[in-house]
This record gives structure tokens, C-alpha cells and sequence, in this order.
């Protein structure tokens, strides 16, 4: 079964609409649609300084969490952060939880489609195979033209790509602990820091780096490709890094 396969891992943090536990309850619930039994990890990260006015909106969050886990949810574990650990700490932190050869990272705000199928048996198998680390699950109805230098070929349903994205993404626990986290800052996005090295090792070393990353895009229908959509958590808020230098 897929749900003995993989583990779900739901990074989450301050966001404006807390107290409020709906965007992570869609974020469940479209996991338990497509994985009724899988073992689900809720990373619940500290706060940073900035954003203490926030602290008792996000404690009454955390005690909503915490609640549900206890007496609502099934096989899902909390795991609360007293300081600001990001993505990347938090990962380092629980990713010993993992027992399952697969990760399925999913971000609060960016639930699974409902509507659409996602052949899990397929993905597993063509991870297993060797073929894949990691299969993403695109945002987008089909992949912009701006894109077309990132992706590489299409093989029996798949885009193979050279674009990391935090996108929700199924992947090796093997890949995560020799790959991507010896390149991450103690505290950071993941794909702040991991989406610049697929591409390095492409165009350094051709076909021979993208094997050492072997990315692909969920692709069953070139003109129905999405499968995850986006919540914006944040509200258009900021992200706390370069970025907001660049907002318009």
C-alpha cells in the first residue's frame, strides 16, 4: 500500500490567519484523501523575532494543533519547536521520525488537487526503480514557456527537470539525508538555498549531474498537469529574506 510507503512531512509557522487551523486542516485533508493511513509529521517551527506580536495568536494555534492531534487526527505526530528552526532545522530535527523509505513534503499552504488522480503506485514504483529522487507535483496547469530550459524530456508520464522547487514532492528520506541537507543553512527555505544546485551540477557535468538528483514533474496530461495548489499563507505578507527586497 502507498500509505506504508511514505511519510508526510507538514512544515508549518506563523501565518496571519492563525489562530485559525483551516489552511492546515485543507493540507490534511487532501493528504488523507490520497493517503487515508500514512504517517503524518506537523513541524511546528518557532517564532523569529519580527513577528512576537504574533506569539498569542500562534500559542492558541499551536494548543489547536496539539488538541487535534491528540483527539481528532490519526497518525499524526506534532513535533513543537521552542526556537525559530525554518525548514531547514526543523527537517535536520525529525527526520530520524521518518521509517519509511519516502518523504512526501507538503507545505502548510500548498494542499494536494482532490479532483485529480495521482497514480501513487506508479510514482513509488518509479522511484524505486532507481529512475527518480524525487517527483514533484506541479501548481500549474502546464509548465510556463519560460521554463522549457529547466525540463529535459518526458518519459511514460513523467518530466524529467533540472527546477527544484518545495513544491509538494514525493522523494527519498535516503536523497533528503545525503543530498540536500549537507547543502542547507542551519535556518532557511530549503529552496532558497538547494534549487541553485541541480542546475550547477547540469550544466557542469550534463546527464552525469542530473543523475545525481534524477528529478522529475508528476506529467500524466501535458495540458493537466497540476496536482497541488497554492493557499498563500503568508497573504502577500513578507518572507523575511532577499525577496522582500524585490516585491513590487
Amino acid at each position: 500500500m502507498p500509505s506504508d510507503q511514505i511519510t508526510v512531512i507538514i512544515p508549518t509557522s506563523v501565518i496571519p490567519s492563525h489562530p485559525s487551523l483551516e489552511i492546515l486542516e485543507q493540507t490534511i485533508s487532501s493528504v488523507r484523501h490520497h493517503l487515508p493511513t500514512a504517517d503524518i509529521i506537523v513541524q511546528v517551527d518557532g517564532l523569529r523575532a519580527e513577528q512576537e506580536d504574533r506569539k498569542e495568536a500562534y500559542d492558541e494555534y499551536k494548543t489547536k494543533v496539539l488538541w487535534k492531534c491528540l483527539h481528532e487526527y490519526k497518525n499524526v505526530l506534532p513535533v513543537v519547536f521552542d526556537g525559530l528552526h525554518h525548514q531547514s532545522g526543523m527537517l535536520r530535527e525529525t527526520l530520524d521520525l521518518v521509517k519509511t523509505p519516502l518523504i512526501l513534503y507538503v507545505e502548510q499552504d500548498a494542499p494536494l488537487r482532490v479532483d485529480r488522480k495521482i497514480d501513487w503506485d506508479k510514482c513509488i514504483d518509479f522511484i524505486i526503480s532507481g529512475e527518480a529522487n524525487t517527483i514533484r507535483f506541479h501548481h500549474e496547469e502546464i509548465i510556463p514557456k519560460e521554463h522549457d530550459n529547466l525540463m529535459i524530456g518526458v518519459k511514460d508520464g513523467f518530466m524529467r527537470t533540472i527546477q527544484w522547487s518545495q513544491r509538494p514532492h514525493l522523494s527519498t528520506k535516503l536523497y533528503y539525508e545525503e543530498v540536500i541537507l549537507p547543502t542547507l543553512p542551519e535556518a532557511n527555505f530549503i529552496e532558497d538555498t538547494f534549487h541553485a544546485v541541480p542546475q550547477i551540477d547540469w550544466h557542469d557535468y550534463g546527464m552525469i549531474g542530473w543523475n545525481k538528483h534524477r528529478l522529475w514533474i508528476y506529467y500524466p496530461n501535458p495540458n493537466k498537469v497540476q496536482r497541488s495548489l497554492h493557499l498563500d499563507g503568508r497573504a502577500g505578507g513578507l518572507k523575511f529574506t532577499s525577496d522582500d527586497l524585490n516585491r513590487k
